[in-house]
């Protein structure tokens, strides 16, 4: 149903900001980030938009998940309070191709735990789940959102 590819992700630098609760209430928190960077004139600076999330929906409440919203930050942007640097290590991932509402995300994640990881016969690492937002929500219509989902493997 979605395009699945594995790829060798390379390290990332993000300027964050933790994220509790559920993890569709996360756009708030990106829309924090934009501002404090635009308020110090770094947004064009930063590349694309990431959430990191840190649990499984299935196994914790959706008032106990932990995520952080991100953005690319590259080596010489400052990164000041309240934002806070989060490195990613990179490795192996299986990379889902999604596009389309946030709304059907939750669809390709059931495809994807579901079909595709026991069919590829592959593993999960340790590590958090990556969405890397390619295009903007505010300036795209929802049904050419790209969204790629990230999930480490061994």
């Amino acid at each position: 149903m979605f395009p699945v590819h594995i790829r060798e992700t390379s390290p990332r630098r993000l300027a964050a900001l933790r994220h509790t609760g559920s993890f569709e209430e996360i756009g708030a928190t990106f829309g924090q980030i934009c501002q404090i960077l635009e308020e110090r004139s770094l947004l064009s600076q930063a590349g694309c938009m990431i959430g990191v999330y840190w649990d499984n929906p299935l196994l914790a409440p959706p008032g106990a998940l932990h995520s952080h919203a991100g953005i690319d930050a590259p080596e010489g942007m400052e990164i000041a309070p309240p934002l806070e640097e989060l490195r990613l290590a990179g490795g192996r991932h299986a990379v889902l191709h999604y596009t389309g509402p946030y709304s059907g995300l939750a669809r390709a994640y059931r495809y994807f735990f579901s079909h595709w990881l026991p069919e590829a016969r592959e593993i999960q690492a340790e590590g958090p789940l990556i969405e890397i937002y390619r295009n903007a929500a505010m300036e795209t219509p929802s049904d050419q959102l790209v969204t790629e989902i990230c999930v480490p493997l061994l």
